[in-house]
């Protein structure tokens, strides 16, 4: 009854080992053959000291490769001794300010050698070419060399694949311990970590070096910045982006590292994994007494207190009170403020502080003096002036002795206003308009007399001027909007736009006038007598705001030409020399057909046509009368709308029988511009394409039908959508299954057989082998395992 048992169990793992035989991949192929060699061809023997001993090494071995697979390829590193064409990236500026950060990485190397050798931290995920070691003693012995292949998985024999991508070690040693104690019995292991892998970066940007480099998994982005060189100088230091799989998964800002020693935004690495460095964001500088005065790049948002901890903060002998501001205005004049930063002022007035602590913008420039520099008793004059400044404040001095008794003031300066802005003991600030005209008149209402840090804005008169306009339209050189000036005329702002074109209406322009709660007035101009006449009165003065358009003639084409190719005497560009022209016309202009020509297969192609399809807005309505579907993800899918090619409408179908026949019928179009015309050579054949046993084009026999010549094919194919079959005529006409296979075939015809769409669906002998073969495995471990007993 044992030997009858033992012959079945035999029997049955036999047959699931041949079936799962075909599930064996190549390398457990290779490990069943040398297990059998090292054994006798499968007579397992126990050693004399009733230990199975075996020494394995997994055939993934990345590590073992040729190390110049792990360089970059040319063009994926530059030259080392194309550096950086600016020179150093310390950037230093004529007034000795640098830009800050960028010296970081002034001792990059200019090559490298990926870092293979190191000591994984504790969460280090395991992944494809990272090399395990696995020592196994006790009641077996095994000493395994393991390497994670492509498809995260490491093989052990006996206990078979087990998954290791995106485990640590400590998840995997775990994982061991379950898969051997399910083999063996009374044993200890230990799991370490052999060589680590590889991976390659990319680092693109403003980067001294960018490119591709290969490294060790366990580098970070600020391995891979340094590794590149850095940022150039057009590089930002507080915007640079690890993107991943087109997907951005984070914006590191290299401040926090570079200031207070925060590492907390690096982040580790992985193999595709993009570094890039953006064009450098809006800097600001600042001076004077600070710890670290330098050219600082902001993210915006930024106040001037924020800019002052990022220089360090302030030194013992700054003077607060009187933070000076630089900036350049809208219209590209200099303006310098003074502000009150002091603590004093934020403990008594945290409101007055606030609005002290202005907002930086791109190109600001702060100083912050010192307190032996300060002087008191001044004054300072700003604005529309000849020579602006600070100036001492001297005894029982007034706005006129400020001004020079007008010897400061530019000759368009707006006279009628001032400013004076005044900051009281309180370090509120006020402000007084002053009158310069009544001031240099004599009127002293006006005539303030002057405070310590009193400060004198001046206008110009084009400041305080409202902006006056006039626009020209249509078929002009420079339409657009110009500056109104008093007594312009119609002429005058023709001459500005650059005159008429060649295609300009000239016997009439339009001019729309605005009058306010009023429709517009419209006026004509007749333009030849505005150009050529100068006391015409058709040149109209011109008003504010006033549009004028100028028409195109009507009609008007510089270019009035269609094409024709192919099977005619003349082929090419012809220019159509009347309104009504049409496709006979032309064709006979050209010397006629040649006897080669295959009209059936005509091709008159008009561009406009789509470009009409487009106006119309067509893709619009496509997509409202579309059904949606969704993907296994429940995402929409692309509608059909999104991808329709209208071009193909361009072509316009011609019946050549009844155009040969009739010269009145619908198919003798009339010519447009830009008309193209084909007309091919004769056709001796059919084209048979699709889900047929042969594609090709078959020789043309009269009298047939499509199913002639799909048989001549070979016939259909076991996945043709029969059903669906077209016949394509030559001359653009379609038709589809009954018909396709009723209607008479011509030369030059094509009959496509589409292809059926078929679903994947689950395999149950798929799924059962599968099963079978994990049974077999099972099977054979407990057979051995009672062998070795």
């Amino acid at each position: 009854m044992k030997h009858k048992l033992t012959w079945i169990i035999g029997l049955l793992l036999f047959f699931l080992w041949g079936i799962s035989a075909a599930q064996l991949t190549p390398e457990q192929e290779q490990l069943k053959e040398e297990f059998l060699k090292q054994n006798g061809g499968g007579n397992v023997q126990a050693a004399p000291n009733s230990q199975f001993i075996e020494q394995y090494k997994s055939p993934n071995d990345f590590s073992s490769q040729d190390s110049s697979f792990y360089t970059p390829p040319e063009g994926g590193r530059p030259d080392s001794n194309i550096v950086n064409t600016q020179g150093s990236t310390q950037s230093t500026l004529p007034d000795s300010l640098k830009i800050f950060g960028y010296n970081m990485f002034d001792g990059s190397p200019e090559s490298f050698s990926p870092v293979l050798e190191s000591t994984p931290p504790p969460d280090y995920k395991l992944g494809p070419g990272d090399n395990i070691l696995i020592n196994i003693w006790g009641r077996v012995d095994m000493q395994l060399d393991l390497t994670v292949d492509r498809e995260g998985t490491i093989f052990i024999p006996k206990a078979g694949q087990i998954v290791a991508w995106g485990m640590t070690l400590d998840e995997f040693s775990k994982r061991l311990e379950s898969k051997l104690s399910a083999i063996y019995s009374d044993f200890k292991y230990s799991v370490t970590l052999g060589k680590i892998r590889r991976i390659k970066v990319f680092v693109y940007g403003e980067v001294k070096r960018p490119g591709a480099y290969t490294t060790s998994s366990l580098a970070t982005l600020f391995n891979a910045l340094y590794l590149a060189g850095g940022p150039t100088q057009t590089g930002s230091l507080r915007l640079v982006k690890h993107i991943r799989n087109n997907q951005v998964l984070g914006q590191i800002d290299l401040y926090h590292f570079l200031i207070d020693g925060d590492n907390s935004q690096d982040s580790k690495l992985e193999s595709g994994d993009v570094i890039f460095v953006p064009v450098v964001g809006p800097l600001v500088r600042i001076s004077g007494q600070v710890k670290r005065p330098a050219i600082y790049e902001i993210t915006g948002g930024e106040k001037i207190s924020d800019l002052i901890k990022l220089a360090g903060g302030s030194t013992a002998e700054s003077f607060m009170e009187m933070v000076s501001v630089e900036r350049i205005s809208k219209d590209d004049s200099r303006i310098i403020k003074d502000v009150n930063l002091s603590d004093t002022l934020k403990a008594s007035n945290q409101k007055a502080y606030q609005e002290a602590d202005l907002t930086l913008k791109d190109g600001d420039r702060l100083w912050v003096p010192s307190v032996f520099d300060m002087k008191k008793n001044t004054v300072k004059l700003g604005g529309n002036v000849k020579h602006p400044g600070t100036f001492g404040l001297a005894d029982s001095m007034r706005v006129l002795d400020l001004i020079d008794k007008g010897g400061q003031l530019k000759v368009d300066t707006y006279l009628k206003r001032a400013n004076l802005f005044r900051t009281l003991p309180d370090q509120t600030r006020k402000v007084y308009p002053v009158d310069i005209e009544e001031i240099l008149s004599g009127i002293d209402s006006s005539d303030y007399k002057l405070m310590d840090k009193d400060s004198l804005v001046v206008y110009s008169q084009q400041e305080m001027k409202r902006q006056m306009n006039v626009i020209i339209y249509g078929a002009i050189k420079h339409p657009g909007t110009y500056e109104y000036f008093d007594n312009m005329k119609l002429s005058d702002l023709i001459f500005l736009g650059g005159n008429p074109l060649k295609q300009s209406y000239m016997l009439q322009a339009e001019i729309a006038r605005v009058n306010p709660g009023k429709p517009a007035n419209v006026l004509y101009a007749d333009l030849e007598k505005v150009l050529n006449d100068k006391d015409s009165t058709q040149d109209i003065l011109l008003s504010e705001d006033d549009k004028v358009f100028i028409r195109t003639i009507p009609r008007w084409r510089l270019e009035n030409n269609v094409t024709i190719d192919g099977e005619v005497m003349f082929p090419g560009t012809y220019a159509i020399t009347k309104e009504d022209e049409k496709l006979l016309d032309l064709i006979n202009r050209c010397g006629g057909l040649t006897p080669d020509a295959f009209m059936d297969g005509i091709v008159y192609m008009r561009s406009s046509i789509s470009q009409d399809i487009e106006k119309r807005q067509v893709r619009a309505i496509l997509a409202s009368t579309e059904m949606t579907i969704l993907d296994s993800l429940n995402r929409p899918l692309p509608k059909l709308s999104t991808s329709l090619d209208l071009t193909a409408a361009n072509r316009i179908i011609i019946d050549t029988k009844e155009l040969l026949k009739n010269p009145q019928c619908p198919s003798n179009i009339t010519l447009v511009s830009g008309d193209y015309i084909f007309i091919p050579h004769r056709q001796s054949g059919v084209q048979v394409l699709g889900a047929v046993a042969s594609t090709g084009t078959i020789a043309f026999r009269g009298g047939k039908t499509a199913g002639y010549f799909i048989k001549s094919a070979g016939g259909f194919c076991r996945n043709a959508e029969k059903g669906q079959t077209r016949l394509a005529k030559s001359n653009g006409k379609v038709f589809a299954g009954h018909q396709a296979f009723s209607s008479k075939v011509d030369p030059g015809d094509m009959i496509i057989v589409p292809q059926k769409i078929k679903r994947e669906r689950g395999s149950w002998f798929g799924s059962a082998t599968s099963i079978a073969a994990i049974v077999t495995s099972v099977a054979t471990v407990i057979l051995l395992t009672n062998k070795l007993k």
